[in-house]
Parts: C-alpha cells; sequence; structure tokens
C-alpha cells in the first residue's frame, strides 16, 4: 500500500467529515444501490483513509452472506436485492482507492460476482445478457438490457474513469430501460473488467465503433439500429461525445461532466489527488505526466459532432474544475444542434442535481431519438 504524501492526506481527510461526506459523496453512493443509515454507520467506523476499502469490503461480505442464507430460504428477491447491494458496497469501496491496486482489483473481482449472482435471479426479459465483443485480440464485456418494443433505439452507456458497468451505470441503465430504450453497459479500455486486458487507449471511439459494427453482425435483438445514442458521466462525458463525432451512425450524444480537454491539468502541485493517482492507474503508466500524455485528451482533435449534443457542466466539481470553460469549449466545438445545461454550484456530474439531470436526460433522448421518429 502507498504511502500518501501531506497534501493527499488533508485532501482525504475531508472524506470523513460527515458534513463533506454527505454533500459530496453520499449522492454517488445511494446511485450504487446502497441504503443511506448503511452508508452513515460505514463511513462512522472509518478513522482514515487507508481503512476505507477494508471497511466497504467487511460490510460488502456481510451482505453476500445475508444474500446467501435469504436464497437458501427461497427467498429469492430478498437475496436479489442484498447481491446488488453487497456489490454497491464493494463498488464504494475500491472507488478511487488506488493506494492500494490489489486491494482495490480484489474488491472490484467481488462487484462482478455479487452482480452476476444478482442478475441470475431475473426473471424472463428482464435479465441483462452478457456480452463480450471482440476488440483488438482481447473483448468488451458488457451487458444488454433488451426493451420490450422491437425495433426501440439503443443506448451506449460509456463509464468514466472509475466507474462500473455493474454498479452506477446498472442503475443509470435501469432508468434508460424503464424508458423503453435497448441499454449497453460496458467496460472500455481501462475500465473495469477490461483494465486487466488493455489499458485506455486515446482512440477510445474505436471500442464504441467495434461495438456498433458487432449489433450489425449479430441484428437477433430486435434493435433500431438506425437510433443510437451515446451517453456517458465524467470522463464518459467526453468519450460519448468524442464517439458520436467519429461515428456518424450514433444520432445524438449527452455529456455529463467531462472534461473537454486536459489543458490546465498538468501542474502536480495543484491537480486532484484522486487524478494523480487515478490517471497512472487508467492509462498503465508510471506517472501523472505519462498518463496525460496517453490520454491525449482535447474534443477539438475530434470531427466537429453535427448531430444533436446536450452537455452537463457544474461551477463547484472539484474533480474536473473550470466547469464553465470546459462546458464553453464544447459547444464551441459542436456545429449540429446543441443545448448546455450548467449549475453554477454543481458538484462533479452534478451529482446534487441528479434529480433534475437524469429525467431530463432521458426526455431529452426520447424527443431525439422516439418522439421524432413518431415512435
Amino acid at each position: 500500500m502507498e504511502k500518501l504524501s501531506l497534501k493527499e492526506k488533508i485532501v482525504f481527510s475531508f472524506i470523513f467529515n460527515e458534513k463533506r461526506v454527505y454533500q459530496h459523496w453520499y449522492t454517488r453512493f445511494l446511485i450504487c444501490g446502497v441504503d443511506l443509515e448503511r452508508i452513515r454507520r460505514v463511513v462512522a467506523r472509518i478513522t482514515n483513509w487507508y481503512e476505507w476499502c477494508s471497511e466497504w469490503s467487511k460490510e460488502g461480505e456481510s451482505l453476500e452472506n445475508l444474500a446467501h442464507d435469504s436464497l437458501s430460504k427461497g427467498n429469492t428477491y430478498t437475496a436479489r436485492w442484498l447481491f446488488h447491494e453487497a456489490a454497491g458496497c464493494f463498488h464504494i469501496g475500491e472507488h478511487f482507492f488506488y493506494i492500494d491496486h490489489r486491494q482495490k482489483n480484489e474488491a472490484q473481482e467481488k462487484v462482478r460476482v455479487n452482480y452476476r449472482k444478482a442478475i441470475d435471479l431475473y426473471g424472463g426479459d428482464k435479465k441483462p445478457v452478457r456480452l463480450e465483443i471482440p476488440f483488438r485480440k482481447t473483448a468488451i464485456p458488457g451487458y444488454l438490457r433488451i426493451a420490450q418494443q422491437r425495433k426501440s433505439p439503443l443506448i451506449l452507456l460509456i463509464n468514466g474513469m472509475d466507474n462500473l458497468k455493474e454498479v452506477e451505470n446498472h442503475y443509470w441503465g435501469n432508468l434508460l430501460s424503464d424508458a423503453g430504450f435497448n441499454v449497453y453497459t460496458f467496460d472500455g479500455p481501462g475500465q473495469g473488467e477490461m483494465w486487466k486486458n488493455m489499458k485506455f487507449i486515446s482512440d477510445y471511439e474505436k471500442a464504441v465503433t467495434a461495438i456498433i459494427d458487432w449489433f450489425n453482425e449479430n441484428d437477433k435483438y430486435n434493435i433500431d439500429l438506425a437510433r443510437i445514442g451515446a451517453v456517458g458521466f465524467s470522463l464518459g462525458g467526453y468519450l460519448a461525445p468524442r464517439a458520436a463525432a467519429f461515428d456518424k451512425r450514433i444520432c445524438c450524444a449527452v455529456g455529463n461532466g467531462g472534461p473537454a480537454h486536459l489543458r490546465g491539468f498538468s501542474n502536480e502541485m495543484k491537480a486532484n489527488p484522486i487524478l494523480l493517482k487515478g490517471l497512472p492507474y487508467l492509462t498503465g503508466t508510471k506517472t501523472y505526466k505519462e498518463s496525460l500524455e496517453q490520454l491525449d485528451i482535447d474534443i477539438k482533435t475530434a470531427p466537429p459532432l453535427d448531430r444533436p449534443l446536450l452537455i452537463f457542466h457544474s461551477g463547484k466539481d472539484r474533480l474536473i474544475p473550470n466547469g464553465r470553460e470546459h462546458a464553453d469549449y464544447f459547444m464551441e466545438w459542436a456545429v449540429g444542434e446543441k443545448e448546455l445545461k450548467y449549475y453554477p454550484d454543481g458538484e462533479h456530474i452534478c451529482a446534487n442535481y441528479l434529480d433534475e439531470v437524469l429525467p431530463y436526460t432521458i426526455d431529452w433522448l426520447k424527443n431525439h431519438l422516439m418522439n421524432a421518429q413518431g415512435t
């Protein structure tokens, strides 16, 4: 386990202040399917950042055991719920825990184990379908939720720097699925399950193109592949618009909280400690400087987007600061229909406004992929 610098200790100590945790972290934790009072109980017993992953893993193991006990008694709904919540606890523990890759990766594997146990308890068409799509001598792992109505549009839900298809994207995917979309959530290069075989690539959009190619070649799910949308949060908020720019089969894109470029991120003294450790993990590089070079993020290196774009950004984002400047950069780049939703007091990915952001995103997608087609 790495030792934290004084600066990192000071920054990470804020995590364990109840007021700041509630304000800046709990919304994301709730999206992971973990009960609010359980969150408070776990946070209360953690005294420093080194204990973060291990304590959350203990909570995940406790829930996993309860789930198995419920399953043995025939209580399948309870078991499914608890397996999902266990996956959420393991994810909260490993999320941004870059100071110990062994702990992080072990907890992440437990996320996947519990998620598979949960979805095995779904009935009929509601069970997400596991897909592994070939890409550069490996495979892109993901899950497809199939819409009840034939020939519905497809939403590609693109991960951020440290999200997982099994947790946050599962719950966001549920909302999109309930709205009538087919939804494919996946771990791309450098993310989640794919990280062990392929680190982040600057031409990430080619992985998205490979996914669309695969669906076109394996047209057995009754998806309308003439209506595809891309949605991403955090780093995914950059990757989704970029993928749409390179692949015109994507009809529209939504980006929330993504960096439009990495200018101003090179000063390690000013960079968020999460990025200092997270970007080398994502890219498989040894130093922060090398990771910035590997990422090569600048939306203006992509063809200007000539299809509908919706961008969300925040004024108090501590991970991607200067949100207004990034938002305007996206708007300058796009040449098609475009809309900006800016929250001056919003946190990263507008986490303190998700009750507005998520339903608006779904209505926007329906207007551009469903209503416009008269369906």
